[in-house]
């Protein structure tokens, strides 16, 4: 691991609707360094996408608008800083994984082109040096005949295949910062695996610090070096990835990891669903955002936020059930896997 390259501080973000303002991030504190991996999980509206989408100012403001908050990226605030030079990180110094590769690419544009549009864009180099540096990069993403695929379209690949080119894309340019927004949730599982060992060897390779965005606790056990649990536009809970399957703390991360089926469970055994919807953010809950949902909830959870926790060993929770005088609970204790 090496220093902090992205650091997020206390990140709040609104949507200004017809309805109202959606409060879809509400300070939202965190940091990547450079070889590591943080996956950032919560089911659907929980603020992912959105977290990302603003680290690279992808966000339409307005509607979109950056209420308050710090994006340091290399030690420069990225909130602050021209559209100009933020064009030339995007795709330059930071590059993007988007969720579909069928529709991330352009149909109308060969492969080849479309992998060279980048690097010259964001490199200076010769139409000869870039095509060079475009057949590389499909090779190096696995791609058979990298120089016959090179003149081919997004259609006569596979979707697999597809993402890999996707991945040439965001890696041209030798990003220090890959952000990958649910890369294989189009994919079925034995391609998904794929991408994931070809996204891992990647930043071992290069060294570089990957943000992974993803609803599936699967990819981030088999991924991630630490992980944050996003509810309803808030941070619950970080912790290495051992630490969050070993010893989770928020209620709402039990809920998330019974609800996964495991192997050694009984023929008869249900999954467990978490009841109830989010809240709406257009008028979020004064305190803890899961209490609704919460079989733990106490009084304080619907009047007051809770504080963030350091449990130590690089594990947070904000939750009143680690304030002194809350009840103890433990956590399903005999289910828990120590392998």
């Amino acid at each position: 691991m090496g220093k902090k390259l992205l650091e997020v501080k206390d990140l709040s973000v609104s949507f200004n609707t017809y309805a109202g303002e959606v409060q879809a991030l509400r300070g939202i504190s965190f940091f990547v360094e450079r070889g590591e991996t943080l996956a950032i999980v919560g089911e659907s509206g929980s603020g992912k996408s959105v977290t990302v989408q603003t680290i690279m100012k992808l966000i339409q403001m307005p509607p979109g608008e950056i209420k308050s908050g710090e994006i340091l990226f290399d030690g420069e605030d990225l909130v602050a800083i021209s559209d100009e030079k933020m064009a030339k990180l995007r795709g330059g110094k930071i590059g993007m994984i988007f969720q579909d590769p069928m529709t991330s690419l352009n149909p109308t544009m060969k492969i080849g082109k479309q992998i060279m549009e980048g690097i010259l864009i964001h490199k200076k180099v010769n139409k000869i040096e870039a095509k060079k540096r475009a057949i590389e990069m499909l090779k190096k993403v696995g791609i058979p005949k990298p120089e016959e695929r090179f003149n081919q379209y997004p259609h006569e690949f596979s979707g697999g295949m597809r993402q890999r080119v996707v991945i040439a894309i965001a890696l041209a340019c030798e990003p220090d910062l890959l952000i990958c927004d649910e890369p294989t949730t189009a994919l079925d599982v034995t391609i998904q695996a794929q991408i994931l060992d070809l996204i891992n060897e990647i930043k071992k390779e290069l060294n570089i610090a990957v943000i992974l965005i993803t609803h599936d606790l699967g990819v981030v056990a088999q991924t991630a070096d630490r992980v944050i649990v996003m509810y309803a536009g808030e941070k619950l809970e970080e912790a290495p990835v051992r630490e969050l399957f070993r010893n989770p703390k928020h209620p709402y991360t039990w809920g998330l990891l019974k609800s996964l089926p495991r192997l050694d469970m009984n023929s008869n055994e249900r999954l467990t669903s978490i009841p109830g919807t989010p809240p709406d953010l257009l008028n979020p809950p004064k305190g803890d955002p899961f209490a609704a949902r919460s079989e733990y909830a106490m009084k304080i959870d619907y009047e007051r936020k809770p504080p963030m926790i350091d449990l130590g060993g690089g594990h947070f929770v904000k939750s009143w059930l680690y304030v002194k005088g809350a009840p103890k609970i433990e956590f399903l204790k005999d289910e828990k896997n120590d392998d």
